[in-house]
């Protein structure tokens, strides 16, 4: 994993709807070069078991659409944004989709969230003519960018990155059996091999199971986890089956942070799980991929979150889930990328989007944005959070 990125603290104004460095585009703000229509979509779980981490990303996306608008869009033209919900449902995915790839002022994707989504539609924006390019603001499989498509790109951290960074957490913390659990789904298993491979080469015995979608009853797993002897359990999901699983595990005598400890990942550093599970999830680590703003202490995350309470309530950030911060920061990064892009009679074409994220910097919420030639960003951070009472709390960052 590379450096961290630096943190911004400027002025909240200055958030960076203007892209640092740029690249070619040459319309500078003026309305000489104005665009007839320009349209981004915001693709997600919107509604549906994983709506605890895409509702909120949705209220961002829709709220750096409202920011970048009220400082003049793209030479005037303000950007309407679509929203695609997709359930995680790659063929979903695939048909909300279309209705972009036949319209040439659709002009890029926010999203999609889940790791399976894009791996079972990007093809399909890759064959797009022109190509419709997608800046993801969760996904985190390897084969999103590793399989040659020019249109995928994230702004967060990698499982290669992320998995080594949980193995060596748990190590560091003491760890001498960690029990591996998946979800069977492209996300989970893909991080889940990633720390199951780190802890295996750091000589740290393991054990690994696997949890369905909508699982309920877990006394199998928790006989196999007493049976194995572990010190840790590690969790790569996205949350929804935590609590009933945590909350069985104590039933079972499993207390969090006593005789056994439990690491999960993103989507389990939601504090709703600390209630749902009545307390037994208190104690409890798990990472991200990205970094909560709330955490910061940057002028550009706090005015961030100020501004999202402000919109949505009091309370928004605590129901936001974790990607309402790098919801905000990829929508910043791609309609950046659409602003730098030349406009030939009143239009912008998707390729030159695409060259755009391709080649230049970005000003975000949590710092500059430059992707490699993969589409990954350079210098993904991994942070590690922990149930503390009814909060998760940012630990640190970490790195494999």
């Amino acid at each position: 994993m590379g450096k961290p990125r630096l943190i911004v603290f400027a002025a909240f104004a200055s958030l960076g709807l203007a892209a640092c460095g740029g690249g070619a585009g040459n319309n500078g703000g003026g309305t000489a070069n104005k665009p007839d229509k320009v349209q981004i979509a915001a693709e997600g779980p919107f509604t549906g078991d994983q709506a605890s981490i895409g509702a909120g990303a949705l209220q961002a996306i829709q709220l750096a659409v409202k920011d970048f608008n009220n400082q003049g869009g793209v030479n005037g033209t303000k950007v309407s944004l679509l929203v695609w919900d997709d359930q995680h449902n790659a063929q979903t995915a695939q048909t909300l989709q279309a209705q972009g790839i036949s319209d040439p002022t659709v002009l890029g994707i926010v999203g999609p969230m889940n790791s399976g989504v894009v791996l079972g539609s990007v093809q399909g924006l890759q064959n797009a003519s022109p190509p419709l390019p997608l800046v993801s603001e969760s996904a985190s499989n390897v084969k999103v960018t590793d399989s040659g498509n020019s249109v995928a790109h994230r702004v967060n951290a990698r499982d290669d990155a992320q998995g080594p960074a949980d193995g060596k957490f748990m190590i560091d913390q003491g760890a001498k059996k960690v029990f591996v659990m998946d979800a069977k789904s492209d996300y989970s298993t893909g991080l889940a091999d990633q720390t199951q491979q780190y802890l295996t080469a750091h000589n740290i015995p393991t054990q690994r199971d696997s949890a369905k979608a909508g699982q309920t009853d877990f006394g199998t797993i928790i006989t196999k986890i007493k049976q194995f002897g572990a010190d840790w359990v590690y969790v790569a999901d996205e949350g929804p089956e935590t609590a009933p699983f945590v909350s069985q595990m104590k039933q079972q005598n499993l207390n969090i942070g006593q005789n056994i400890q439990f690491l999960g990942t993103d989507g389990e550093e939601d504090p709703s799980i600390i209630t749902k599970s009545q307390g037994a999830y208190d104690g409890a680590y798990a990472t991200n991929i990205t970094a909560d703003p709330a955490g910061l202490t940057s002028s550009a995350a706090t005015s961030y979150v100020n501004e999202f309470k402000s919109a949505y309530g009091s309370d928004a950030v605590s129901k936001a889930g974790p990607f309402y911060g790098s919801a905000y920061e990829a929508a910043q990064v791609l309609l950046q990328a659409i602003k730098n892009s030349p406009v030939k009679n009143g239009k912008i074409s998707r390729n030159d989007v695409i060259n755009q994220l391709g080649s230049g910097s970005f000003s975000t919420i949590f710092g500059t944005v430059k992707f490699n030639s993969k589409g990954d960003v350079q210098g993904g951070g991994i942070y590690v959070y922990q149930a503390k009472g009814s909060s998760m709390v940012v630990l640190k960052q970490v790195s494999g």
